[in-house]
C-alpha cells in the first residue's frame, strides 16, 4: 500500500484532540451523563426492538429526540474533540445483561458499525480475564498493558464490574506525543513516520503472519495528523521476518513510549460500573494497570470495535490494520469449513 505521500511534519500540529494531563486533569473532564429522561427513552427503545436480533439493529431503531443532543455531543468529542469521551449515568441493576448489550450496540451505532474482534467472529468482546487464553490477547488477561492503539477508529468498552484492585485505564494523546518529539527529537520522526509491518497474535496462525505492508505511528493526510501504535507488534514481525529490528526506529519507539508514560501526558482513571468509554484510537492510545480479581469482585467489560465510514481522514494502512481482522475471520472460517468437510469426507458422514 503505497503511503509516499506520508510526510513527516516537523512543527507541531493544532488540533483539538492535542492535549495533556493540563487541560484534561481527570475523568470528571471528558464526562457526559445520561440523565433520567436519557434512560427512560433508552428502555422504550429497547421495548421497541426486542423483536429484533441485536446483530440486525440500526441506527433509526436506536434514534430518539430524547437522546439527540447526548449523541451530538459524543460524536463531536471524538472526532472533534479530544478523542476520548465516558458515558455516566447507567445503574446496572436497572437492565438484564441482554439490554445492556443491546443499549451498548445500540448507541454505538450512531459512531460507526460493529466489526469482529477475532478470528472467532465476536462483535463485541468480553475484557476480563480468561484462565484459557490460547493466543495471549491481552484483554482476557489480567496483566499490565502498556500504551497502544487498537485495529478500528473507535473502541467502546461497557464497564459491567471493576476487580478487587488495579484496573486503571490511562489515556493520552498520540498527537501531543508527536508535538513533545518534534521539541525534543525531531531527527526520530521520519523512523516514525515510516513505520513497520505488524505481527499480531491473531495472525500468527494465518497464512500470512506479517502483514505486508508498514503501518506508520504518525500519518497525515493534507494537515490532518493521526497517531497510531502497538511497538509489540512491529518488534513480533521483526522476529517472524528473521530480521534486525531497525535502530532508528528502535530509538524513536524508546521516546516516543517514554513520553506515553510521563504521568503530565496522562489522564488516568477507574471506569466504574455503567460507565462506557468511547476512544478515537486514531488520536489517542490507552494502557491499562493490571488488576487482581477476587471470590466476589471480577474485572469485566464488554467491547465494541467501529468502523467510521466518514471519520477522521487517514492514510489507508490505518483502515487496513481494521480490516485485517475481518479478514483473518473469513480466512479461518473458511479453514474451518474445509476442514469440517474433509472429516466429514474421511468418516462418510455429512452435514
Amino acid at each position: 500500500m503505497n503511503i509516499e505521500h506520508n510526510r513527516p511534519s516537523p512543527v507541531a500540529v493544532d488540533d483539538p484532540a492535542v492535549w495533556t494531563a493540563a487541560t484534561l486533569k481527570s475523568k470528571a473532564d471528558v464526562l457526559l451523563n445520561l440523565g433520567e429522561p436519557e434512560l427512560q427513552c433508552i428502555e422504550q427503545l429497547l421495548a421497541n426492538s426486542a423483536h429484533k436480533p441485536m446483530h440486525d439493529l440500526t441506527r433509526e431503531d436506536f434514534a430518539a429526540p430524547a437522546i439527540q443532543e447526548l449523541l451530538g455531543k459524543l460524536h463531536k468529542a471524538l472526532q472533534d474533540g479530544p478523542g476520548v469521551a465516558v458515558l455516566q449515568g447507567i445503574d446496572i441493576a436497572r437492565f438484564t445483561g441482554v439490554a445492556l448489550e443491546r443499549l451498548f450496540w445500540g448507541l454505538a451505532l450512531h459512531l460507526g458499525r460493529p466489526v469482529v474482534q477475532s478470528t472467532r467472529g465476536d462483535r463485541i468482546g468480553h475484557v476480563r480475564h480468561e484462565p484459557s487464553n490460547p493466543k495471549n490477547r491481552g484483554y482476557q488477561s489480567n496483566r499490565e498493558l502498556g500504551f497502544h492503539s487498537d485495529a478500528f477508529e473507535i473502541i467502546g468498552l461497557l464497564c459491567l464490574s471493576g476487580a478487587a484492585s488495579g484496573g486503571t485505564t490511562e489515556v493520552v494523546s498520540g498527537l501531543a506525543v508527536h508535538n513533545q518529539l518534534v521539541a525534543e527529537n525531531p531527527q526520530l520522526l521520519p523512523a516514525l513516520y515510516e513505520g513497520y509491518p505488524y505481527a499480531t497474535a491473531e495472525r500468527s496462525q494465518s497464512h500470512t503472519p506479517v502483514t505486508d505492508y508498514r503501518i506508520p505511528v504518525f500519518s497525515r493526510v493534507g494537515s490532518t495528523l493521526s497517531s497510531m501504535c502497538v511497538g509489540n507488534y512491529m518488534r513480533a514481525a521483526a522476529q517472524t521476518l528473521g530480521q534486525a529490528f531497525p535502530e532508528k526506529l528502535d530509538a524513536a519507539l524508546k521516546a516516543f513510549y517514554e513520553i506515553c508514560n510521563r504521568k503530565s501526558f496522562q489522564l488516568a482513571f477507574l471506569l466504574e460500573p455503567g460507565e462506557i468509554l468511547f476512544l478515537n484510537n486514531y488520536t489517542t492510545l490507552h494502557s491499562r494497570t493490571e488488576f487482581q480479581d477476587s471470590d466476589t469482585q471480577k474485572r469485566h467489560l464488554l467491547r465494541l470495535w467501529l468502523d467510521v465510514p466518514n471519520g477522521r481522514p487517514v492514510v489507508p494502512v490505518l483502515k487496513a490494520r481494521g480490516t485485517d481482522y475481518e479478514l483473518l475471520y473469513l480466512e479461518t472460517d473458511q479453514d474451518r469449513q474445509g476442514n469440517e468437510r474433509h472429516m466429514a469426507s474421511r468418516t462418510g458422514t455429512t452435514r
